[in-house]
């Protein structure tokens, strides 16, 4: 069953964590649009045999969502589909309303028995992604096993219901795809448990059978308007509201370990200062060289610049972002963060500003200016915009090798950035002498 879910991770990621936007596909270039029922398939060098599949697929496995289940699916979904010979097969949700297929050669769309790729349980694994994400739009706290388990659990049975739907030969290279259902989790539920995301898979079986396929949405939607830091008690408050049943406080004992991945918080403290007792003189810090070489919209995680500053004495006073904004020629009504965390990327403060502080356009530089905040001798700055492929904003970064910046939110460990630095930078002050 392990080697199963190494095949399967060709299929089922979590939402995308490198750039958004994509390149032009390979071959003439020539785009192709095939347009299903609440579905748009855009593509270059692929039959339109196999794009009307993906098309029918997605499809079926949106309406399920909204007719079976109840749950809030986007108007329509986006499917992007890449032919890319020097890439790696991959298939990525942004968390919103779009699907980023990339394949190397027509092979990797043949049935799994040839191309060791499951894209019908595939497309159906990233529309349940979809299905919580909406709902969910801070997804810190959720682990692995949630995220990955909840795909794993409703992929799987959206697979016997598009399958009732749509019949067998819905993969233009025919196989018997119902093998890659409920049947095959079920298989895995009894032989395979020390997977995270079957463990996740079975626990969400589980509560479906407690409270049923219609109370599902409720609590994801519940569960995505907690912002209190206490999360747990939060969410299990609003998971015993859906039903008066016994079985569900015994659930969430077993399902808040596996489910709750708390971002630990720094424990320096947010110490303020008033802008009028600060020696109004400025200093900006960077890392940059101010020649933009790239942009990155990131997915699933922010930009982070680590910074020194000589001792304790320094406040922040503003933050400086090159970037620009992308979507929508109107902002969207949110909100975007910007934090400071200390040298273990555990978060100190955060600040937090409308999406309309970036343009569309040309990347300028942005300045954010905060509450004087004290500033510990070594600390990250980290910018977070959630982005979507139709919403979010572009950050700079320079061609350097500084080994200054990462990508990663607070709380949890970040990953290098090793394209360059990115653009970020920092003003800092000095309270008056007395």
């Amino acid at each position: 069953m392990k080697q199963i879910l190494r095949i399967l991770s060709i299929s089922m990621t979590l939402a995308c964590s490198c750039a958004v936007a994509s390149s032009p596909e390979s071959g003439d270039g020539t785009k192709e649009t095939v347009h299903g029922k609440h579905v748009l398939v855009t593509h270059a060098g692929v039959s339109n045999k196999y794009a009307d599949a993906i098309a029918r697929a997605v499809a079926a496995a949106r309406e399920i969502c909204t007719d079976d289940y109840g749950f809030s699916m986007p108007e329509t979904i986006f499917v992007n589909v890449h032919l890319k010979p020097e890439a790696k097969s991959g298939l990525f949700n942004d968390g919103n309303d779009t699907f980023v297929l990339t394949i190397r050669n027509h092979e990797d769309l043949l049935k799994p028995a040839e191309s060791k790729i499951f894209h019908l349980y595939g497309l159906c694994h990233e529309t349940a992604h979809l299905a919580m994400y909406r709902r969910i739009r801070d997804r810190q706290w959720l682990t692995t096993s949630a995220a990955e388990g909840w795909a794993h659990y409703l992929g799987s049975h959206l697979v016997d219901r598009v399958y009732a739907r749509e019949g067998r030969d819905l993969w233009p290279d025919a196989y018997d795809y119902l093998e890659d259902g409920s049947r095959r989790l079920k298989k895995q539920f009894d032989d395979d448990k020390d997977s995270s995301t079957v463990k996740g898979a079975w626990l969400w079986n589980e509560l479906e059978e407690i409270i049923g396929v219609r109370k599902l949405d409720a609590l994801l939607q519940a569960w995505g308007s907690v912002a209190e830091p206490n999360r747990a008690e939060a969410f299990r408050s609003a998971l015993l509201a859906q039903k008066e049943d016994r079985r569900l406080a015994d659930w969430w004992e077993h399902a808040a370990p596996a489910f709750v991945q708390a971002a630990e918080a720094s424990k320096l403290a947010a110490k303020k200062a008033d802008r009028k007792d600060l020696a109004n003189k400025p200093k900006e810090i960077f890392h940059d060289d101010n020649q933009a070489a790239g942009k990155r919209s990131i997915a699933g995680g922010g930009h982070g610049v680590r910074f020194e500053v000589p001792d304790t004495s320094s406040f922040l006073t503003a933050i400086r972002i090159h970037g620009s904004r992308y979507g929508a020629p109107e902002a969207p009504a949110e909100n975007f963060s910007v934090w400071l965390c200390d040298e273990e990327f555990k978060a100190i403060e955060e600040f937090r500003f409308p999406y309309s502080r970036f343009a569309r356009g040309e990347p300028t530089w942005v300045e954010l200016p905060v509450e004087p905040t004290a500033l510990p001798r070594k600390f990250f700055v980290c910018a977070g915009f959630n982005p979507t492929a139709r919403k979010g904003v572009y950050l700079s970064h320079d061609a350097g090798t500084g080994g200054q910046s990462v990508t990663g939110l607070p709380g949890k460990a970040p990953r290098p950035f090793a394209a360059g630095d990115w653009m970020i930078r920092i003003k800092v002050d000095q309270l008056k002498r007395q």
